[in-house]
């Protein structure tokens, strides 16, 4: 393929760098994946909560979004195109805080308690 006419900066990155970042993204995966393997007791309860947390916060931010669309009696929409513009930020914040704490307690899920 023909890459001058484009930008090929990221593609350049990837071709001198691509090996070192795959094998640093591995060591980090690893390492997050040995800290939830081992993680018990009272730092265990304390993930717990901050998923919890995470979980009730992105919902109470998701529902804050919907509520004039529940209101007008739309309730079967989906995405942010069915909120109202100025809550579109809410929205994308209440599921991306939603969205870690679900990954959060997926984790929490291969400790041993």
């Amino acid at each position: 393929m023909e890459y001058r006419s484009q930008n090929n900066g990221f593609q350049t990155f990837l071709e001198h760098w691509g090996f070192l970042l795959t094998v640093l993204l591995a060591v980090i995966f690893s390492q997050v994946l040995l800290f939830f393997l081992n993680l018990s007791g009272l730092p265990w309860i304390y993930f717990f909560f901050a998923s919890l947390a995470l979980l009730i916060s992105g919902a109470t931010l998701i529902i804050y979004a919907k509520l004039p669309v529940y209101r007008s009696g739309r309730f079967f929409t989906f995405g942010v195109k069915s909120v109202p513009e100025s809550l579109a930020g809410f929205y994308r914040w209440g599921w991306r805080t939603f969205l870690f704490g679900v990954v959060l307690s997926l984790c929490l899920l291969l400790s041993r308690q």
